[in-house]
């Protein structure tokens, strides 16, 4: 095992025949210095550092990426809007290609733009885990399981108070 790694980039001069087997913290700054690269533009807020353990076996131009993360952010609840502290986590098992861009292109001839580029001899694998810190990224985010969310005819948050709108049995809380 090696020491906390705080970047995701490996070096495949040095590679190891048996694989890597690392921990890993990525800092907030670093989460959003890499989705800057992708472009995003309302990054989420992160209130933790994403903290992770990964075994990385390359197996010819593929890498299987074992391990789990896991990370704090804040949501907003889709019933009453209000902001709150959720986990992202997630357990991985996935193969993934790397190689430079004459060297991972698909049946087409084309970059096989899922691959993982190799620059000068490394590979960083922080967009991999960007990607799936948002394939887990909630559709709907609830603050509590028996949210009340909001009055539909006053917008009064019911968690924290009860209006006196005249609603019709149907959509009264």
């Amino acid at each position: 095992m090696e020491q906390v790694r705080d970047n995701l980039i490996f070096s495949l001069d040095s590679w190891p025949e048996a694989g890597v087997t690392c921990d890993f913290v990525l800092s907030p700054n670093s989460l959003i210095e890499a989705m800057a690269v992708e472009q995003r533009e309302d990054p989420p807020k992160f209130l933790t550092s994403m903290r992770g353990q990964l075994d990385i076996q390359l197996m010819g131009r593929k890498l299987r990426v074992k391990g789990a993360f896991a990370v704090k952010v804040e949501l907003t609840c889709s019933r009453c809007l209000t902001n709150f502290s959720g986990k992202i986590t997630d357990l991985i098992d996935e193969f993934a290609i790397i190689g430079e861009q004459n060297q991972a292109q698909g049946s087409d001839g084309e970059f096989d733009e899922d691959a993982i580029p190799i620059v000068n001899s490394q590979f960083n694998l922080a967009p991999l885990m960007l990607e799936f810190f948002w394939v887990n990224w909630p559709t709907k985010a609830l603050c509590r399981p028996d949210c009340s969310g909001l009055c539909p005819s006053c917008g009064v948050n019911l968690n924290e108070e009860s209006c006196n709108c005249k609603q019709s049995p149907l959509t009264r809380h």
